[in-house]
């Protein structure tokens, strides 16, 4: 009978939480500005990337050497750029160009996000910088932004760091309760979305990753439509710290790949 009230207590909690808080905890971003310089990385140059309905977008861009591809980053949820500065710097020192927009509410861009806003401005950037050389990179959040735009064609390769299956899978991992359903309005179904895939993949995952579980990494491997692909397993290593000495060379290999 206790179980039972604190389970009934728990879920009024949860659906009381996610009604009220949904987008604060989806899109926890880091507001704070810092250019490309002062997070230790001057070979990047800042943009202002103006969206649709007015919004300002803050913009990171290193250009490719001759011959190589450039690689649209989306980041996760936690931190913003100057967080990634370190996994830039070596990519650019490999000579692959890097884009890397930042997220509404995130490292100084204007706005407030939501599903649909991010893919809308992840399309624009996407539309702005599209080449047969352009590779998809997202990590956790940003793969969910990635699957989308491999979906509808975008990018010659496709890169997914820590992928989830849906808002809702990860929800219910935590609090099973079926009923939170329709509180729900940040769907981000990847495993819907993951089939249309036909570009050559590559997914990383933790193997401790306690926030999205490897498992979901897996389904969202056996679900995509790609015949080229491949799933990096990372040894003790939970949802951070993938880059590896041996992710990174499995990484560049892929990225370099004709």
């Amino acid at each position: 009978m206790l179980k039972t009230a604190l389970f009934v207590f728990a879920t009024s909690y949860v659906a009381w939480y996610i009604e009220r808080h949904e987008i604060a905890a989806i899109y926890p971003f880091d507001k704070t500005y810092a250019s490309p310089d002062a997070a230790g990385e001057p070979r990047m140059s800042e943009e202002t990337f103006l969206t649709d309905d007015g919004e300002r977008l803050v913009l990171w861009r290193a250009k490719a050497k001759v011959g190589q591809p450039t690689v649209l980053y989306f980041t996760g949820n936690a931190g913003g750029l100057k967080e990634r500065s370190e996994r830039f710097r070596r990519l650019i020192d490999r000579g692959f160009g890097v884009v890397a927009p930042a997220y509404r509410g995130s490292s100084g861009s204007t706005g407030t996000p939501n599903e649909m806003t991010l893919l809308g401005d992840a399309r624009a950037v996407a539309r702005a910088e599209m080449s047969p050389n352009l590779i998809i990179y997202g990590e956790s959040l940003g793969a969910a932004v990635a699957i989308r735009l491999g979906a509808e064609g975008i990018g010659s390769k496709i890169v997914l760091e820590a992928p989830f299956t849906s808002i809702r899978a990860l929800l219910l991992a935590q609090y099973p309760a079926e009923q939170l359903d329709h509180l729900i309005t940040q769907k981000w179904e990847n495993h819907l979305h993951i089939p249309a895939l036909t570009q050559p993949l590559l997914i990383v995952h933790g193997d401790r990753d306690r926030l999205v579980p490897m498992a979901m990494g897996e389904q969202l491997f056996a679900a995509a439509g790609s015949t080229d692909k491949t799933f990096l397993r990372i040894d003790g290593k939970g949802h951070s710290g993938l880059w590896t000495v041996g992710m990174q060379s499995r990484l560049f290999a892929f990225l370099n790949r004709d």
